[in-house]
């Protein structure tokens, strides 16, 4: 019963057998060195019990025949172990010894063809040695060379003496040409394939090496990228917070100072608690504005009420607190706008009138909301004493120029909007906030 065939099957759409692997090919040749080393001891001991056991009536004395037998096992012996010795194995040396060898076998196959023309099996060792040992220029001349005893062993070891002799050697010998000619031919296909397979492998090997590094410099940029990541991340977070708790809490305990300084210098009753109450409602205001700070959620204003209207509460709860006269003017169709945009818009006008009450000592203050196709704008005037631009971002005394108006303008170009301050000293102070009109998205389900 045969066994199960083991190896790679064919390809199921082509039938096409898949090529042999690299282990395959080293199996393959370390099996075939085998063999090169081995026939030729095999077909010199089969040629030699032949032509023992068969005595033709013209074939030589075995005291002839043995020691050419002999000498032809001493001379494939000699080559072995040659080839074991890597002192031998120089380009200059292998090359001389490899021609020797090969014509000393074609003369041991010659003489002994002439002793018997059984040993014409000991010249599968000369067509090895001709394709294995010469150089390949010289492969066709071995494959003649050897073609000629070969023949002669095959048409009765014999010289011919006649033209039909002649012909008939002649026609063996084409034969044997061609045959060798053939199978030289095959194994160079294979072997180039071997080498092309080989290096195929070597190429791919090398490419998968190159790919290997990529896969870990990849991996190193994807962590680099995640730690940036967490970085910028962390970042944002950290000035979100600083401009939530700049806009809400610090401002509100600012307020909540003054009407405490206020309630303490007020001489009437109602004044001072007029002036505590509006402490208390401060303190109220921005400690629920620092927990939706803290939860990112959207400022308490915003939360159900539209964008207008929430400036509307902001600019009363300023005018009740300062006592200072400010208006809020809405031109354009009022429209829900994205809420990153929204709370932009009323942050910005949170500072600008924090910013006016504080510093600027204005007595009027105006706002316009304004909605034009693609952009909104903010702009808020004041009559106060106004300060130079040009100091702000260094000059926090200068009209709270400092994280104020920084945390205004990160607001506003972070939505790709732009932030203008017209300000000098006497001559008031206008802030322009310009945003994109970017609509609110429809809540589903």
């Amino acid at each position: 019963m045969r066994g199960p065939i083991t190896g790679p099957a064919p390809d199921e759409e082509s039938g096409a057998w898949p090529p042999p692997t690299t282990e395959q090919l080293d199996s393959r040749e370390r099996r075939l060195s085998r063999a090169v080393l081995i026939i030729p001891y095999c077909s010199l001991a089969v040629a030699t019990a032949l032509a023992c056991a068969v005595r033709l009536p013209n074939g030589a004395p075995l005291a002839v025949m043995l020691p050419l037998a002999a000498g032809a096992l001493a001379w494939l012996l000699l080559h072995t172990w040659r080839d074991r010795r890597p002192r031998f194995r120089s380009a200059p040396v292998a090359t001389w010894w490899s021609a020797a060898y090969f014509f000393g076998l074609l003369a041991f196959l010659t003489l002994l063809n002439l002793c018997s023309p059984l040993f014409g099996f000991f010249g599968i060792s000369c067509y090895i040695s001709a394709v294995r040992d010469l150089p390949k220029r010289l492969h066709f001349t071995g494959l003649v060379l050897t073609a000629l005893p070969v023949a002669l062993s095959q048409t009765g070891g014999q010289i011919p003496d006649s033209a039909a002799a002649g012909f008939a050697f002649l026609g063996v010998l084409l034969f044997n040409l061609l045959v060798a000619r053939l199978m030289t031919a095959l194994a160079t296909v294979i072997a180039d394939q071997a080498r092309h397979h080989r290096r195929s492998a070597a190429e791919l090997a090398e490419a998968n090496e190159k790919l290997a590094r990529m896969l870990e410099e990849n991996a190193g940029l994807h962590s680099q990228l995640l730690m940036q990541a967490r970085e910028a991340g962390a970042t944002d977070e950290r000035q979100r917070l600083a401009r939530e708790i700049h806009d809400t809490v610090a401002q509100g305990l600012a307020g909540i100072v003054t009407q405490l300084q206020a309630a303490e210098h007020g001489t009437a009753p109602a004044e001072r608690a007029r002036h505590l109450d509006n402490a208390a409602r401060l303190a109220r205001e921005s400690l629920n504005e620092a927990r939706r700070a803290v939860s990112a959620l959207r400022p308490i204003q915003l939360a159900d009420a539209e964008l207008p209207e929430a400036l509307e509460e902001v600019v009363g709860t300023w005018r009740e607190l300062h006592g200072i006269r400010a208006e809020l003017t809405v031109t354009g169709s009022p429209r829900p706008l994205h809420p990153e945009v929204e709370v932009t818009l009323l942050r910005a006008a949170q500072e600008s009138l924090s910013n006016a009450g504080k510093h600027a000592r204005a007595t009027r203050v105006g706002l316009t909301l304004s909605y034009m196709p693609d952009l909104v704008t903010l702009d808020v005037r004041d009559d106060g004493k106004g300060f130079d631009p040009a100091l702000a971002p260094d000059r926090p005394a200068a009209h709270d120029g400092g994280y104020g108006l920084t945390a205004m303008r990160q607001r506003v170009e972070r939505l790709s909007g732009r932030l203008e301050i017209e300000s000098e000293p006497g001559g008031g102070t206008a802030v322009s906030a310009a945003v994109p009109a970017i609509p609110r998205e429809e809540q589903h389900g």
